[in-house]
C-alpha cells in the first residue's frame, strides 16, 4: 500500500510584473494559510510521509518548507522536481512512477491543472472538481511499486483546503 500526498502552493503574489511566474513569491494571505495546512496535517491526520517532493518554483518551494516546519517534519525529506513546474499529466506521471518503492508514503507539492487532473486519473473519476490554492488531496494506491501507479489505482482519502480550517481570503488578518 501506498500513499500519496498532493499539495498546491497556497495562494501566490501577482503584484510585481517584473517576475517571471516561477519567481513568484507568496501573498500575505499565502503566508499564512501555508502553517495552517502544516497544522491541519499533523493533528488531524498525523503527515507522516517518508519522502517529500517539491516544484522548485518559489511559491510551491516555501509552501513546502513552511508546512514541513509547521508539521514538524524532517527537511531533509525534501527534494525538488524541475518536472512538476507547469507539468502536464504525463510528466506528474513519470515524477510518480520514479519514485524509490522503499518510501510508503509520498508528499508533493505543486501546482494545478496538473495535481488535480493527476488524482482524477489516478482515481479513474472525476474526485476534484477544483484544486483550490493550498488544497491538500490524500489517496490511498492499493500497489507495492510506485511505477505501477495507472489510472483507477487510487483512492480519495479526503480533500480539504484553507477556507475549510480557518484560512483563506476571509479570514481576519492577524490570524497565523
Amino acid at each position: 500500500m501506498k500513499h500519496l500526498t498532493l499539495i498546491r502552493h497556497a495562494k501566490s503574489n501577482h503584484d510585481n510584473p517584473q517576475l517571471t511566474d516561477f519567481q513568484r513569491p507568496l501573498s500575505p494571505r499565502g503566508l499564512r494559510d501555508a502553517p495552517l495546512i502544516g497544522a491541519q496535517l499533523k493533528s488531524a491526520f498525523a503527515f507522516a510521509p517518508d519522502t517529500i517532493i517539491t516544484s522548485p518554483a518559489l511559491r510551491a518551494a516555501t509552501t513546502a518548507s513552511i508546512v514541513i516546519r509547521t508539521a514538524g517534519l524532517d527537511p531533509t525529506l525534501l527534494t525538488e522536481e524541475p518536472r512538476i513546474y507547469e507539468a502536464p499529466l504525463g510528466s506528474l506521471v513519470k515524477v510518480i512512477h520514479g519514485i524509490s518503492d522503499k518510501f510508503h508514503h509520498a508528499a508533493c507539492f505543486g501546482h494545478n491543472p496538473g495535481f488535480e487532473m493527476l488524482a482524477n486519473w489516478l482515481c479513474g473519476s472525476r474526485v476534484i472538481d477544483s484544486l483550490r490554492t493550498g488544497g491538500v488531496i490524500m489517496l490511498s494506491l492499493d500497489l507495492s511499486a510506485w511505477s505501477a501507479a495507472d489510472i483507477k489505482t487510487a483512492t480519495l482519502l479526503t480533500y480539504f483546503y484553507p477556507a475549510q480550517i480557518g484560512g483563506g481570503k476571509d479570514a481576519p488578518a492577524d490570524a497565523p
